[in-house]
């Protein structure tokens, strides 16, 4: 054949990213999906874990009657700003010492304090007949911080994690929660409610205005006005994201003999690329893949925290 019988060069498909991820498990146990590792996994390239991924869809597939709950970060500001925090104490901590920093460097935390190496699910490529094989990175630790002792005693480290109370006495931390850290260094707005009204603003002559109607309508919307929204809208003493149970729902496939034991759904953000896969009453074998989103970051759609 001709070497003209060719796309235009302006179709050409350069640098291509594999975007579809599969994951393969068996069981109802709780598992973990980063998608910034597996996409390093699939495309032997480095992603970062701590950007906000885009989800076009999810798929699953199954042979029994069943469903599978996936759930993400809280997606406001409380989730990225603590993680901003602890990047910077990471990266602040590591410039105290004079040693080169490895090629891959990166902040790395866990969803939850459930979250551990071996409930971190990688992704799969298949051949016929179901099989498949599973593909594992050589290294991806979660970062750990170490606090300095100005005592000289022995120095405390520990992984974090986004979602979730800290693990073990002060001075002995095995885990330590960033948005829980994030809320017990911040300032709480006045629960005693604002404003504050002046004595004299129920005699006032502007304010009893309209008195003249002689019944008690005006005192009352003073009064209401007074008394009523005066605190925040949302409990201030509380941060989304300090219990273990501050996920955010996304999506639920639920696989049946009507639709052919094939579920799919919409997308969704995961903030920090982390998703815990939560399924119920699975016995058999199930297959998860999520759809990715195309841009410009390493062919990925991604943004910055």
């Amino acid at each position: 054949m001709g070497s003209n019988n060719l796309p235009a060069k302006k179709y050409s498909k350069s640098n291509p990213t594999s975007l579809r991820l599969c994951f393969v498990q068996t069981g109802n146990a709780t598992r973990f999906i980063d998608i910034g590792l597996a996409l390093s996994i699939i495309n032997r390239k480095a992603f970062r874990q701590g950007v906000y991924y885009y989800v076009n869809s999810v798929e699953l597939y199954n042979n029994e009657d069943s469903y599978v709950d996936l759930h993400t970060l809280p997606d406001n500001y409380v989730t990225k700003n603590s993680w901003n925090r602890g990047f910077g104490k990471y990266m602040e901590m590591a410039s105290h010492v004079d040693t080169p920093r490895p090629k891959y460097h990166d902040f790395k935390i866990r969803m939850s304090p459930l979250q551990t190496e071996s409930n971190t699910m990688y992704p799969e490529m298949f051949g016929i007949n179901g099989a498949y094989t599973s593909y594992s990175p050589d290294e991806w630790d979660f970062s750990e911080l170490t606090t300095m002792k100005s005592d000289g005693g022995a120095a405390d480290s520990f992984q974090l994690t986004m979602i979730g109370d800290h693990i073990g006495p002060e001075g002995n931390r095995s885990s330590v929660g960033l948005i829980k850290s994030y809320q017990d260094t911040r300032r709480q707005p006045d629960n005693t409610g604002s404003p504050v009204l002046p004595v004299a603003q129920s005699t006032d002559p502007l304010a009893t205005l309209f008195d003249a109607s002689g019944d008690a309508a005006q005192s009352e919307i003073m009064t209401n006005l007074d008394e009523d929204n005066d605190q925040t809208p949302y409990n201030a003493d509380a941060y989304i994201g300090v219990q273990d149970n501050s996920m955010q729902h996304v999506a639920r496939l639920a696989t049946t003999n009507m639709v052919g034991r094939v579920a799919k759904a919409s997308g969704f953000c995961a903030p920090m690329g982390l998703i815990c896969v939560d399924p119920q009453d699975t016995a058999t074998s199930y297959r998860l893949i999520i759809n990715l989103a195309a841009g410009t970051y390493n062919g990925v759609y991604a943004e910055r925290a």
